[in-house]
């Protein structure tokens, strides 16, 4: 059945321009997109899991494996402790119980402290999943806190500690410690490896500006690995990075609350193949932006420290991002700089959002070689160098654009032979190198032509094969 978007106010979207922090707002029911639902789920999940269980909870001290014979439970907050691994088998589900059933009443979430490392390597057909507790038909956004990694590369802030967990919540073995502090001055810190990892149902809002992400990142470096990570219908964020320098390739955030990818705090580091796209049958948050990037955000509002100068400037390639097929979300915006931020963007697709990119002149930032629509307004802002940027408004944006399904009910964001050529052999990698001192991110593949996240119809998609899944509410475990 087709509904209409309601309307969008200019006024709505100029207030959530006006706001130099992040801001979340939980209860606006996002209109119905059309998606032309149907019982048929993409890349369903069919393992079946252990009937073994296992549970962590409070403070590990020790080295740890969560082995694959067991689906382990996460009870409330736990935290990882420094010089401590936690290795996670292949094939491994990790639930995380609901607050209601949890020991000490608080959230589930898993915390690796700064110096701790989580060593979670999956494999297409056996990947990782961290999901919620709750069974087939009864998950929803928020059943469990997500997963906080913490490292010791620079941000711009003096002594940060990650948002979204009170102090309350901290076992009684850190008491006195910089518990969930992160940062440092080593670019290259590696906190360890996150490959074939599914993050669902997460998200956990303390406060308006305060949250756990599906993926929270604080001080991350460039010796740690994110590679083939989704993140699916969380109550806030699907990515956030707090400073750092990590670098990750194939990413989906897929359904979440408010912001796709979310830079902060000076985050320096390069992501190639990532998608973002909505889920319009679901609430969202008051401005449910694809990219959210800042200098500096709440509940933080000054830099400090050692790198008080540090800017943030991701680099982003080959990147798709969807908002819904009549209008947009809410306020949201496809690609959103602001606050200081520099970026360098090519190679994208970005569409379906009420306005496409918002755009700050930042000396060494850059858009192009992209395709950008928006319902309101393609691309705004200051004026800079835009080299092969094709703006699109109005309606129908694929009808230009031409991926193969991205609104249907099992989606499909790869690109049809009659796309533009623009689109088909558009791609633009030379001079995407990271310059901050971590180094050169050398995993950039410069052999795509095309633009966006997958390639033409014919090829083969990075999705496939069992790592991800877009119905985990339907999933049998």
């Amino acid at each position: 059945m087709k509904m209409q978007f309601k309307s969008i106010s200019l006024l709505v979207l100029a207030a959530a321009l006006g706001f130099s922090s992040c801001k979340k707002q939980e209860g606006v029911t996002a209109p119905q997109g059309d998606f032309d639902r149907s019982s048929k789920a993409l890349f369903p999940d069919t393992h079946t899991l252990p009937t073994t269980t296992g549970t962590i909870s409070g403070l590990i001290t020790s080295n740890i494996t969560l082995t694959n014979d067991k689906v382990w439970f996460i009870n409330g907050p736990t935290f990882v402790d420094s010089t401590v691994t936690i290795t996670i088998q292949a094939g491994t589900y990790i639930k995380g119980l609901a607050t209601a059933n949890t020991t000490s009443g608080f959230p589930s979430y898993l915390v690796i402290r700064r110096g701790a490392k989580i060593d979670a390597q999956g494999t297409t057909a056996n990947p990782i999943v961290f999901t919620s507790a709750k069974a087939s038909g009864q998950r929803a956004k928020g059943d469990w806190g997500g997963v906080v990694l913490l490292g010791q590369a620079p941000t711009n802030q003096a002594k940060p500690q990650i948002e979204g967990i009170p102090v309350a919540q901290i076992p009684a073995g850190l008491a006195g410690k910089d518990a969930i502090g992160y940062g440092g001055a080593t670019e290259t810190d590696n906190s360890g490896t996150l490959k074939n990892v599914r993050i669902e149902f997460a998200g956990v809002v303390v406060s308006d500006g305060n949250e756990l992400n599906g993926l929270t990142l604080g001080g991350v470096g460039a010796g740690t690995t994110l590679d083939h990570i989704q993140v699916s219908y969380g109550a806030d964020d699907g990515f956030e990075f707090f400073g750092g320098s990590v670098n990750a390739k194939f990413l989906i955030s897929y359904g979440n609350d408010d912001d796709d990818l979310d830079f902060d705090q000076g985050y320096q580091g390069s992501i190639q193949f990532a998608l973002a796209a909505k889920d319009l049958n679901f609430t969202y948050s008051s401005s449910p932006n694809g990219i959210e990037s800042n200098n500096i955000s709440s509940p933080i509002v000054t830099t400090g420290g050692a790198f008080a100068s540090r800017v943030t400037q991701p680099v982003l390639s080959n990147i798709t991002f969807v908002g819904g097929a009549t209008a947009g979300p809410t306020s949201g915006i496809g690609h959103l700089f602001r606050v200081n931020s520099s970026y360098k963007v090519r190679n994208s697709i970005n569409f379906g959002f009420n306005a496409g990119a918002t755009l700050i002149n930042t000396t060494g930032s850059e858009y192009s070689n992209s395709y950008v629509h928006g319902y309101s307004t393609a691309v705004t802002g200051a004026a800079l160098t835009s080299t092969a940027v094709t703006s699109l408004t109005g309606a129908n944006p694929n009808t230009t654009i031409k991926l193969v399904g991205p609104f249907s009910a099992s989606p499909d964001w790869r690109i049809l032979p009659t796309a533009p050529a623009g689109i088909r052999t558009g791609a633009v990698f030379t001079g995407l190198a990271v310059t901050h001192p971590g180094g050169t991110f050398s995993a950039f593949d410069t052999t795509p032509t095309y633009l966006g996240a997958f390639g033409l119809q014919a090829a083969a998609r990075w999705d496939s094969g069992g790592w991800a899944s877009y119905e985990p509410f339907t999933n049998a475990y």
